[in-house]
C-alpha cells in the first residue's frame, strides 16, 4: 500500500495559501503600511500550521483513514482541527484579519456562542455516523467536510487565540468559553469509545489486517480525539487561570 497521496489540488491550494500569507505579511504589508512586522515566532506558527495540513491531507493518515482505520481518520480530523487552525490564528496578525474580514463578519465571528455552536455543531454533525459514511463514499463531500472542519475550527479558536479582536473576551470568559468547549469534545469522544457496536460501517472489517477489530479500532479513535482534545483545552485553561492568579497577585501589590 502506499502511504502518500500528492493530490495536485492539495498541493496547489497549501502553495497558494503560504505564498499569500507570505506576501501580506511581507511586501504588502510594507508597501501600503497595513500593520507590525509579525514576530518569526508567530510566522512559523502559521507555516508549522500549513504544513500539517499538508501532512494530514497526503499522508499515511489519509490514506489509511479514507480505507481501512477509523483511527487514522480520527487523527487526521484531530490535526484539521485541534492543530492547524490554532497556529493559523496565532501566526495571523490582527490587523490582516482585520483587513481581509468585514468588521460585521468579524463581530459575528467573535461572538463566543456563535463561535461556539458552530465550531462543536459541525464536529457533532460529521460525526453523526450517517453522515460520516456519506462523507467517506463521496469524494466531493468528503473535500466539503474537511474544509468545513478547518473553517469552523478558525471560528472557534478565535475567542481565545485572538482578544485582541473584542474587548469582551476577558480572561474570565474565556475560561467560561473553553469549560463547555471541552465537555463537548470530551462527551463526542465518550459516545465514540463507550458504545459497545460499530456505528461508523462503512470500514467494514478492513481494521483487521492491521491487528484490530472493528469496534476495537472504533473505541482507538474515540480516545485519539478524547485525550489530545482533553489536553490541549486543559494546556489552555490551566494558562488562562495562572494569568488570572498573575493578574490578582498585582492588584493585591498594587493595593499593599
Amino acid at each position: 500500500m502506499q502511504f502518500w497521496s500528492f493530490e495536485p489540488s492539495v498541493l496547489i491550494g497549501t502553495s497558494l495559501l503560504i505564498v499569500g500569507y507570505a506576501l501580506f505579511i511581507g511586501p504588502l504589508r510594507r508597501r501600503f503600511d497595513w500593520g507590525e512586522a509579525v514576530p518569526p515566532l508567530r510566522q512559523l506558527a502559521f507555516y508549522a500550521g500549513s504544513l500539517c495540513m499538508l501532512v494530514a491531507l497526503i499522508g499515511p493518515l489519509d490514506v489509511l483513514g479514507d480505507e481501512d482505520l477509523f483511527s487514522a481518520h480520527m487523527g487526521q480530523h484531530m490535526l484539521l482541527t485541534f492543530v492547524v487552525p490554532p497556529l493559523w490564528v496565532v501566526g495571523t496578525p490582527g490587523w490582516l484579519i482585520r483587513r481581509l474580514v468585514p468588521q460585521r463578519i468579524l463581530t459575528w465571528m467573535m461572538n463566543p456562542f456563535i463561535a461556539f455552536g458552530v465550531f462543536n455543531g459541525v464536529m457533532w454533525f460529521w460525526h453523526t455516523p450517517s453522515f460520516y459514511d456519506d462523507a467517506l463514499g463521496n469524494e466531493w463531500l468528503h473535500i466539503g467536510e474537511h474544509l468545513m472542519f478547518m473553517a469552523s475550527a478558525v471560528i472557534g479558536w478565535l475567542p481565545v487565540l485572538k482578544s485582541e479582536l473584542s474587548e469582551q473576551m476577558t480572561t474570565q470568559r474565556k475560561l467560561m468559553y473553553l469549560g463547555p468547549s471541552l465537555f463537548a469534545c470530551t462527551a463526542l469522544a465518550a459516545l465514540i469509545t463507550l458504545v459497545p457496536i460499530q456505528i461508523y460501517t462503512f470500514y467494514g472489517n478492513n481494521s483487521v489486517r492491521w491487528g484490530l477489530t472493528a469496534l476495537s479500532d472504533q473505541q482507538l479513535g474515540g480516545l485519539v480525539m478524547w485525550l489530545p482534545g482533553d489536553y490541549i483545552y486543559m494546556v489552555l485553561i490551566v494558562w488562562l487561570v495562572k494569568i488570572l492568579l498573575d493578574q490578582s497577585n498585582q492588584e493585591q501589590q498594587v493595593i499593599g
